[in-house]
């Protein structure tokens, strides 16, 4: 534990994004060796999953000003958030032994990519995350990414203009801390 404290220190210091994709999904068992399963099963759980670990390990709490996203749009977890806000609840000594902090109060602290391949994925994942905390996904160069990157947040009928501009750029430079205004005013 005492070296999670210490990189989420020096993570806050260096004001860094740390974005949190799945790899290596050939070691799950052999349930999810058809239909190309690990990727389409086992990354969105395994995103969860470290949501999960992250909001009830109390990461968040400890280092609020951390930026974490994760790819995906988050996985599975928009999906179960209720579960496991229920689960905080109702076993509190399985689940809330190391935050006191109920994990869908920490919502508005993750970040997360567009890339959920669906309007309705998306609506839920505004209504988990909210809106400003979404950044233009492409899964590049994977071969699950987006086959027209922003597509889904072009034709999201929900969104104003300024709504999408915000996901497609915007809020990947407020997430990153970058000054807008010395982008364009440099010498190439």
């Amino acid at each position: 534990m005492e070296m999670e404290i210490q990189s989420g220190q020096v993570c806050e210091e260096l004001s860094v994004v740390l974005f949190i994709h799945p790899w290596d999904m050939h070691m799950w068992d052999g349930r999810l060796q058809k239909y190309w399963m690990p990727w389409l099963v086992g990354m969105p759980s395994e995103t969860a999953q470290s949501i999960c670990s992250i909001l009830m390990g109390n990461i968040l709490v400890l280092f609020p000003k951390l930026r974490l996203c994760f790819a995906h749009g988050g996985g599975s977890y928009p999906i179960i958030r209720g579960r496991v806000s229920h689960g905080w609840n109702v076993r509190p000594d399985l689940c809330a032994m190391d935050c006191k902090t109920s994990p869908n109060q920490l919502d508005g602290l993750l970040w997360t990519d567009s890339l959920v391949h669906d309007p309705k994925a998306l609506e839920l994942l505004i209504s988990t995350v909210g809106k400003d905390h979404i950044v233009l996904g492409t899964d590049y160069p994977f071969p699950l990414g987006e086959l027209e990157v922003g597509k889904v947040v072009e034709e999201y009928g929900g969104f104003s203009q300024s709504d999408r501009q915000n996901l497609l750029w915007n809020n990947a430079i407020r997430m990153l801390g970058i000054d807008e205004n010395s982008l364009f005013n440099r010498d190439f």
